[in-house]
């Protein structure tokens, strides 16, 4: 997960009670970088708008801008209305980041590792979600759909490792270096895609935490 800044004031359909209008989406899309803000996903098939707090039937929630949240359908779906009391990415007291680390296996069909940095119910019930968003399969179209975000993913992963290797060995230039350097620098910033895993691959990795140690901020 990451951290959002909402922006103010809200839009105006919502007064309306039109929570999936234009003026709607076109601010909450890139105020969450355009990624789903439980997977991570970008450029998003199926992109929707969730409601952090399940409103059933509450008409104050259900077009509250600050319940309002950008998902792909897979989460929204797997979320639904039994996951709740969960770390709020919005909520400047809380760094998501710090509260939720997670690791990439070694191959696609083993399970991705989730696991709660803080000690509070909220963290615990985030890591239960998070477990069921990134590694449940337990239906055909999830299985699908779990596939297409292990392959965005591990291509992802590919990229940060030759980024690694041509930090470590003597055999790249020193331009290719700095371009490796800068490339990771990006990579760990909260508008690219799956940024939990390049931070806490970095935080896991003594070599990469040292020759990023200056442009780390997290």
């Amino acid at each position: 997960m990451f951290n959002v800044e909402r922006v103010a004031p809200a839009p105006a359909s919502l007064n309306r009670n039109q929570y999936n209008a234009q003026d709607v989406i076109d601010v909450l899309e890139p105020m969450f970088y355009g990624k789903c803000y439980l997977c991570e996903q970008d450029e998003l098939a199926d992109p929707e708008i969730e409601h952090f707090d399940p409103h059933m039937g509450d008409e104050t929630k259900k077009y509250d801008w600050d319940n309002l949240y950008y998902s792909c359908g897979r989460c929204n779906s797997i979320k639904g209305t039994r996951h709740t009391n969960l770390l709020d990415c919005c909520d400047v007291n809380i760094d998501v980041l710090r509260g939720i680390k997670c690791l990439l296996p070694s191959c696609p069909d083993a399970d991705i590792e989730v696991t709660a940095q803080i000690n509070s119910p909220q963290a615990d019930n985030t890591v239960e979600l998070l477990n069921r968003c990134y590694n449940e399969k337990n239906t055909p179209l999830r299985g699908i759909t779990r596939v297409v975000l292990m392959d965005k993913l591990f291509e992802l992963h590919v990229e940060f490792q030759h980024y690694r290797l041509t930090l470590k060995k003597k055999k790249y230039t020193p331009a290719e270096k700095a371009l490796a350097k800068n490339r990771l620098a990006e990579m760990i910033k909260s508008h690219y895609p799956f940024s939990v895993f390049w931070r806490w691959h970095v935080l896991s990795d003594s070599f990469l935490s040292q020759q990023l140690d200056d442009v780390i901020d997290f």
